[in-house]
């Protein structure tokens, strides 16, 4: 994951502006999901160049620390963090070997779990977020569908086409998936059925897991109108997920 993240780390900051990563879309069922962060710890994984790490603490969090496994968007990351500082720390690590930084509020991933290259590897992400995470926090994240279908609606036209998904992929088959920014670049990851990451995440000691279809805010319909975003929301290629520890 690190070697591809790598490669398109200069292409990403396009991607931020297709509408399936808009503030419409994704960035509004994310923090709707994230519920207020005023005056907590927050720690960020697979936080890339820091979108979301800076947007929380814009939102008043007053502890923030970033994590990524590619040494190439950390260094991004950073880059804007010395061009305005906010006092974000970031880090290089795989979450799942991650050392300790301490126990945080919340612990925020838009974009992770798919990554795992085995349920074993799951397991051991799962268990380090919650070993970050202070009793009483909260885990939201971000990720893969897992009930993403071939025959639903597609979704080019917001900015992202699935690669020959399969009407009935199998755990842990690999997937990709083409983002049409300014210089289109292919991800690769993992399907995980719903039931392998309740699993994981049960295992690791996460309760209360509320899955969140992706919502589009009122200013996004305004903007685009409800028609617009129709076959996205009904075919979400990801999707929301909320656990307490």
């Amino acid at each position: 994951m690190a070697a591809q993240y790598d490669d398109i780390a200069v292409k990403l900051s396009d991607w931020d502006v297709l509408p399936v990563r808009s503030e419409y879309l994704e960035g509004h069922t994310f923090f709707k999901a994230l519920g207020s962060v005023k005056g907590q710890s927050v720690l960020d994984l697979a936080c890339g160049d820091g979108l979301y790490t800076r947007q929380l603490q814009a939102r008043g969090a007053h502890r923030v620390a970033g994590v990524d496994i590619s040494e190439e968007m950390i260094r991004v990351a950073r880059q804007h963090e010395a061009a305005q500082p906010l006092g974000i720390e970031y880090h290089v690590s795989d979450v799942a070997d991650m050392a300790p930084l301490g126990v945080f509020d919340c612990v925020t991933a838009v974009y992770l779990l798919h990554y795992a290259s085995s349920p074993e590897h799951l397991l051991r992400m799962c268990r380090s977020i919650h070993a970050h995470l202070k009793p009483g926090g909260r885990f939201v994240t971000y990720t893969f569908n897992p009930g993403f279908s071939a025959k639903g609606p597609n979704s080019t036209r917001y900015g992202i086409t699935m690669l020959d998904f399969p009407e009935s992929p199998r755990e842990g088959q690999g997937i990709s998936a083409e983002l049409h920014a300014k210089t289109p670049f292919t991800i690769h990851f993992s399907h995980w059925s719903r039931d392998t990451y309740e699993r994981a995440l049960r295992e690791a000691g996460f309760h209360r897991l509320t899955w969140m279809r992706p919502e589009c805010s009122p200013e996004g319909i305004a903007r685009y109108g409800q028609e617009f975003w129709q076959d996205y929301l009904d075919n979400p290629h990801a999707v929301a997920l909320r656990c307490e520890r």
